[in-house]
C-alpha cells in the first residue's frame, strides 16, 4: 500500500512487537474487538515463527472509519516494542514508524528520535500493560477492553497490569508532543 492511500483513507496501524509467550496476539485480538464494538473497521493481522514459545511475533490493527482496503501498512503509527526478537522480525516496518514506544530492558536502544524507552515489561503482564499504554491514545476504547479483559481467565491481575500501562501512557503522553500527535489522531477517529 502505498503512504498516499494510507494517509487517504484515514487508516491508522497499531502494532506490538515482541516474543512468543508475551501475549501479543491477544493483546492486538483484544484491541481489534474494542475499536469494532466502537464502530471501526478493523483488520487484525500477525507474524509469528513456527516456536511455540520465545520466537520473534509482530502483531498489528488497522484502524478506520472506512472499509480498509489493504490492511499491509509500509509502518505503523504507534509501536509498542516489548521485546528485541518481535523488532527484528519487522525492522524496517518499525524503525520507520511515527513513535515507538520501546521496553528498556528487552529492546536494544534504536539510535532515532521517535523512540522512547520505558519499562514494560518488569511493570505487570506485559501485553495487559501494552494496552494500557494504548488506551490513553484511544480513550474511547477503554471500557469495552476492560469487558475484554475481564472476560479472561486471570482477569484481576490483567486489569491491574492494564491500569499501570494507563498510567504510564498517561506520562508518557504529558512528556512528548509527538505522542500528543498521534494520540489526537486517534480520538479523531473513534469520536469522527
Amino acid at each position: 500500500m502505498s503512504k498516499n492511500t494510507h494517509t487517504q483513507i484515514q487508516e491508522h496501524t497499531i502494532a506490538i512487537a515482541g516474543r512468543g509467550g508475551q501475549g501479543v496476539v491477544l493483546a492486538t485480538t483484544l484491541l481489534a474487538r474494542a475499536a469494532f464494538k466502537k464502530g471501526l473497521y478493523v483488520a487484525q493481522l500477525q507474524s509469528y515463527g513456527a516456536e511455540v514459545r520465545g520466537g520473534a511475533v509482530v502483531a498489528y490493527v488497522v484502524l478506520s472509519k472506512q472499509p480498509i482496503e489493504n490492511p499491509y501498512p509500509e509502518n505503523y503509527d504507534l509501536v509498542i516494542a516489548l521485546h528485541e526478537a518481535g523488532v527484528a522480525r519487522r525492522r524496517n516496518e518499525i524503525l520507520s514508524s511515527k513513535a515507538i514506544i520501546a521496553d528498556e530492558d528487552l529492546v536494544k536502544p534504536i539510535p532515532k528520535d521517535n523512540v522512547i524507552r520505558v519499562k514494560i515489561v518488569r511493570s505487570g503482564t506485559p501485553n495487559m500493560v501494552a494496552l494500557g499504554i494504548i488506551t490513553t491514545f484511544i480513550p474511547a476504547i477503554t471500557e469495552e477492553l476492560r469487558k475484554e479483559i475481564s472476560k479472561l481467565w486471570n482477569a484481576e491481575e490483567n486489569l491491574r497490569s492494564f491500569d499501570t500501562g494507563i498510567r504510564i501512557g498517561v506520562e508518557l503522553l504529558g512528556k512528548h508532543t509527538k505522542l500528543r500527535d498521534i494520540a489526537e489522531n486517534l480520538t479523531k477517529l473513534v469520536s469522527s
